[in-house]
C-alpha cells in the first residue's frame, strides 16, 4: 500500500513538474519576443523562440523521463546545431545552396554562438534577421527553457527556483537594447517612466516571485491532502482541513505580496533610475574613436591640390547605367571654430552596423576600386544606400565586418584597421541616381542656428545683401559669395603647388593670387571683411565683377556658405567628394570625373536642410575669370583692367588646417549656474541604487533562509513543526558543507551525521521524535515539538561554532539546502520486516 502511495506521489509530482515546465516554455517565448522586439522587429522572433523552446522542452523531457544523464547534454547540443541553420539563419538555405555553401552558412551560424553577442552591439537597431543575428536569441531561448524544464522536473527544492533562468531574457534585452527609453506615460496624477521597460521587468519578477511561492508549497498541499485522506474519520480531521486552507491561504496571499512588492519596487524605482536614456553596452562599441582621430577631411583639402596628389588615381568608379551625380567621401556636420568636423555623436548621428537599406529611387548598382593615392577610412558612396556593399578582394570578409554608416549624415567609414582603405579594395553598392533635391523654401528654425555675435563681419555683410531667411535668400547669398570670391588653392605659386594653375585648362584662373589656408573662425571672418570693404569701396550698385576680394577655395567657401546657412535659419553640413561625368559636369576649377578620380578631381559643398527635413547640396566653388582689383572708396575702376603684375611671395603654406589667426582664442560661453549639478547628482543616484541593489543581492539569501526557518517553526500543528525541525537541521549540515543523504532512514541519517559532529544520544532522540510525529497515529504534543526546535537550534549553533567564521559566512550564501538532495551511490541495508507486519 505504501509503495502505492508512492509511485502516485511520484506521479503527480512528475504531471506536476511536466505541466509546469510546459507553463514556464510558454512564458519564457512571450518573455523573450516583448523584451526583444526593439532589437529586432521581425515577426520571425515568434518561429525562433518557439522552435527553440519545444526543442529544448521535449529534449530535456526525454532526457529526465527516460534517465539519459549526461546523454542528455549529448542531445541539447546535437538538437542546437541540427536546428541553428535552418531556424535562426534561414537565408543560407533559402539561396538553395550546393553542399560547401551550407556548410559555410553552418560554421558562420556556429559562430555566431561566440561572436554573434558583438554583432548585435554594433548593429543599427532594428537589426531584423540579418545575417547570423538571430543566432544569439535562438541560443538564450534554448538554454533557458532546457534550464527550466530540468529544475521544473528536478524535484521540489530545484523546482522553486525553475522560473529565475528566464530574468536572462529581459536581461538580453536590456543589455542589448537601445539606450533610449519609452515615452513615459502619464495615468492621471501618475507619471510612469519609461513603462515599457519597467513593465516587463515588473512582469517577469512577478512571475518568478510567484511561481516561487507556488511551488514551494507543492509538495506540502499534496502531503497534506493525502493526510486528509487517510484521517477523514479521525475526530480531527475537521482540524486538518482547516490547516490545510489556511495553508493554502497563506501561500496565495504570500504570492500576491511578493508580486504587489515587486510591482511597487520598480514604480517607484523607475523614475529615479529612467530618463530618456540608459547607458548600455551598444554605446561603449562604437567606430567613433577611430573617426575623431583622423584629420578633419576638410582641413586636408589644399593637400589634394599640391601637385604630387593632383593627378594621383585615387579610386575608379564604374556603373552598367546611370550614375549619381555625387560621390560622398566625408560628411561634417560639427564646427568648433577651428575645424569641420564629425558632429557630437551622443544624438542620432553615430556610425553603426548597416544590416539593411531601404527602397531608394531610380536605383543605380556602381563598382568603386580604390587606387593607390588612397587613404583613409571613409568610402566613397552616394546616398542613400539601398543594401550593404558587397565588397571584393582580399580583405572582402574584413572589409564587410567593419562597415559602418551614419544614418544621420549618410557617410560612411570602413575600419578594418586605424587606416582605413587601401590600394586594391573594391566594392559593389546600389544606391540612388535621383537628382539634386531642392531646398525647402523654409528654413528649418525661426532663429539663427549659429551666435551672431560670434561672427560680426559675416552678419554685416549679410544685412548688407538684404537676403531674407527663406531659400532664395540662401541662394542668393551663396550666388553672391561665389561670385564675389576667386579660386587660389595655395599660398605660392612655387615648385610643388601650382600645377593646379596648369591642369585646370580652360578653368584655370585669370591670374595667381595668395590664398592661405584653414577655415577657422578668424579666416572665414577675414574672408567676409574683404567682401565688406570691397562693397563699400565700389558702392551697393557695383556689378559683382567689381566686388570680387574674397580669396581661397572649397575650404574656405564651403564653411563660409555653412555659416551663411545656419545663420538663415537652415541646418547645414560640409561634404567632400567628387562630381560624376564629363569634365564640363563640375564646376569651373573643380571638374567631375567619368571613371578615374583623381586628387584635382575632389571638391568641397554644402547640403542644407529646411523646414521639409530634407537635405540639399548646395555648390559652393568660387569662379576663376575675374582676379580682384581692389579699389579705394569712390574710385571708379578703367572699362578695360591690365592684370597687375604677380609678386612672388615669400611666406610659406601654414600646417593643413591651421588658420592665420593673430586674435586671441575666443572665451569659452560661461556656463549656466548650476549646470553641472544634475550630472553630479544623478551619477550620485545611480551609484546608490547600484550600492542598493548590490546590498540586497547581499541580504536575499541569508533573509530567504531566515523566513524558511520561521515558517517552519510556527506551523499549526506540531507534527508539521517536527518535520521542519528535521528538515533545518539537515539544511545546516548541507549549508555547512556536509550534505547528508536521503534515501535511507532517519536513523541512518543521524548516524552518518555523528562522523560531523552530532552527539549519537542526540541525534538518536531527534530522529525517534520525528519519526513519532509522521508515523505515530497519536502524534507529538506542542510541548515535544518546541522541545525539538530547542535541541536543532542548540545543535545549529554549535555547528556553526565548529565550522568558525569564514564556514558560518559560507553558510549564509551557500545555496545547497536550495539543491535537490543528492542521491547515494548504494542504499543502506535495511533490518529485514517482522512478520506480520503490514505493507
Amino acid at each position: 500500500m505504501s509503495r502505492d502511495r508512492g509511485r502516485r506521489a511520484a506521479g503527480g509530482r512528475s504531471a506536476g513538474g511536466t505541466l509546469g515546465a510546459v507553463a514556464l516554455a510558454v512564458g519564457a517565448v512571450c518573455i523573450a519576443v516583448v523584451a526583444a522586439w526593439p532589437i529586432y522587429e521581425t515577426t520571425q522572433l515568434w518561429v525562433v523562440a518557439g522552435v527553440a523552446a519545444a526543442t529544448a522542452l521535449v529534449v530535456v523531457w526525454l532526457g529526465t523521463t527516460l534517465r539519459w544523464g549526461g546523454f542528455t547534454l549529448v542531445a541539447l547540443v546535437l538538437a542546437f546545431v541540427a536546428l541553428v541553420l535552418p531556424v535562426a539563419t534561414p537565408h543560407v538555405l533559402g539561396s538553395r545552396p550546393d553542399v560547401w555553401g551550407i556548410l559555410r552558412g553552418l560554421g558562420d551560424a556556429l559562430a555566431a554562438v561566440a561572436l554573434g553577442w558583438k554583432q548585435l552591439l554594433t548593429l543599427t537597431l532594428p537589426v531584423g534577421s540579418y545575417q547570423t543575428v538571430l543566432v544569439p536569441f535562438f541560443l538564450l531561448v534554448f538554454v533557458v527553457v532546457a534550464a527550466s524544464t530540468a529544475l521544473a522536473r528536478g524535484g521540489r527544492r530545484a523546482a522553486v527556483s525553475a522560473a529565475l533562468p528566464l530574468l536572462a531574457l529581459v536581461l538580453f534585452g536590456t543589455v542589448f537594447g537601445s539606450s533610449a527609453v519609452s515615452a513615459p506615460l502619464s495615468l492621471g496624477p501618475l507619471t510612469v517612466a519609461a513603462p515599457r521597460e519597467t513593465g516587463i521587468w515588473i512582469g517577469a519578477l512577478a512571475a518568478a516571485a510567484a511561481w516561487m511561492v507556488w511551488t514551494a508549497g507543492r509538495d506540502r498541499r499534496d502531503a497534506l491532502k493525502r493526510g486528509r485522506i487517510a484521517r477523514t474519520a479521525a475526530p480531527a480531521g475537521g482540524a486538518g482541513i482547516g490547516a490545510v486552507r489556511r495553508s493554502a491561504l497563506v501561500r496565495g496571499g504570500s504570492a500576491v505580496l511578493v508580486a504587489a512588492i515587486a510591482v511597487t519596487v520598480g514604480a517607484v524605482a523607475a523614475p529615479a533610475l529612467a530618463g530618456s536614456t540608459r547607458a548600455v553596452p551598444r554605446d561603449s562599441i562604437d567606430p567613433e574613436i577611430v573617426v575623431r582621430e583622423q584629420v578633419s577631411p576638410l582641413a586636408e583639402y589644399r593637400s589634394l591640390k599640391r601637385d604630387d596628389a593632383l593627378t594621383s588615381e585615387l579610386f575608379r568608379v564604374e556603373g552598367s547605367g546611370a550614375l549619381p551625380g555625387r560621390l560622398r567621401i566625408a560628411v561634417l556636420d560639427g564646427y568648433d571654430g577651428v575645424d569641420f568636423f564629425v558632429g557630437d555623436p551622443t544624438g542620432t548621428g553615430r556610425f553603426t552596423r548597416f544590416p539593411s537599406g531601404s527602397r531608394v529611387t531610380e536605383p543605380a548598382k556602381i563598382s568603386v576600386r580604390i587606387g593607390p593615392g588612397y587613404a583613409g577610412v571613409w568610402v566613397p558612396l552616394a546616398s542613400p544606400l539601398a543594401a550593404p556593399p558587397q565588397f571584393r578582394g582580399e580583405r572582402a570578409a574584413e572589409l564587410a565586418d567593419s562597415f559602418y554608416v551614419n544614418r544621420d549624415t549618410g557617410a560612411a567609414v570602413a575600419v578594418p584597421t586605424a587606416a582605413g582603405l587601401k590600394d586594391g579594395d573594391a566594392f559593389t553598392a546600389t544606391v540612388s541616381a535621383a537628382p539634386d533635391a531642392v531646398l525647402a523654401a523654409e528654413p528649418a528654425s525661426p532663429q539663427p542656428l549659429i551666435d551672431r555675435e560670434a561672427f560680426p563681419q559675416l552678419t554685416r555683410w549679410l544685412e548688407m545683401q538684404g537676403v531674407s531667411p527663406s531659400a532664395n535668400g540662401l541662394e542668393t547669398a551663396i550666388a553672391a559669395l561665389r561670385a564675389r570670391g576667386y579660386l587660389s588653392h595655395s599660398l605660392t605659386d612655387g615648385d610643388g603647388e601650382n600645377a593646379w594653375l596648369t591642369d585646370a585648362g580652360g578653368d584655370a584662373p585669370t591670374a595667381f593670387v595668395s590664398s592661405p589656408g584653414g577655415h577657422s573662425t578668424a579666416r572665414i571672418e577675414q574672408l567676409f571683411s574683404q567682401l565688406i570693404e570691397q562693397q563699400e569701396a565700389a558702392g551697393d550698385r557695383a556689378p559683382d565683377a567689381e566686388l570680387v576680394a574674397a580669396i581661397g577655395d572649397d575650404e574656405q567657401f564651403a564653411a563660409a556658405a555653412a555659416l551663411v546657412a545656419r545663420a538663415l535659419g537652415y541646418e547645414s553640413r560640409v561634404v567632400i567628394g567628387v562630381r560624376l561625368g564629363q569634365e564640363n559636369a563640375g564646376v569651373p576649377g573643380v571638374p567631375a570625373c567619368a571613371e578615374v578620380c583623381e586628387g584635382r578631381h575632389v571638391a568641397a559643398w554644402i547640403e542644407a536642410k529646411g523646414a521639409d527635413g530634407v537635405w540639399a547640396p548646395l555648390d559652393v566653388s568660387p569662379q576663376t575669370e575675374v582676379p580682384p582689383l581692389l579699389v579705394q572708396k569712390g574710385e571708379q575702376l578703367p572699362e578695360f583692367p591690365t592684370t597687375p603684375e604677380e609678386r612672388d611671395a615669400s611666406e610659406s603654406d601654414p600646417p593643413v588646417g591651421s588658420s592665420n589667426d593673430n586674435g586671441a582664442a575666443e572665451d569659452e560661453p560661461e556656463r549656466p549656474a548650476g549646470e553641472g549639478v544634475w550630472p553630479t547628482v544623478r551619477t550620485a543616484l545611480l551609484l546608490g541604487a547600484a550600492a542598493a541593489l548590490v546590498a540586497l543581492a547581499a541580504l536575499f539569501i541569508p533573509l530567504v533562509k531566515r523566513l524558511r526557518r520561521r515558517a517552519r517553526a510556527r506551523q499549526p500543528l506540531p507534527e508539521l513543526r517536527a518535520l521542519g525541525a528535521w528538515n533545518e537541521l539537515l539544511d545546516a549540515y548541507t549549508d555547512t558543507g556536509h550534505r547528508p543523504r536521503v534515501d535511507g532512514s532517519r536513523s541512518d541519517t543521524v548516524a552518518e551525521l555523528a562522523d560531523a559532529g552530532l552527539s549519537p544520544e542526540r541525534g538518536a532522540w531527534i530522529a525517534a521524535t520525528v519519526d513519532q510525529a509522521v508515523y505515530a497515529r497519536e502524534g507529538v504534543a506542542d510541548e515535544t515539538a518546541e522541545q525539538l526546535w530547542v535541541t536543532v537550534r542548540e545543535h545549529i549553533r554549535e555547528r556553526n561554532a565548529q565550522v568558525g567564521f569564514w564556514g558560518r559566512l559560507r553558510s549564509q550564501y551557500w545555496l545547497g539546502s536550495f539543491l535537490p538532495p543528492a542521491t547515494a551511490r548504494h542504499r543502506p541495508r535495511t533490518s529485514p520486516r517482522p512478520e506480520g507486519a503490514s505493507s
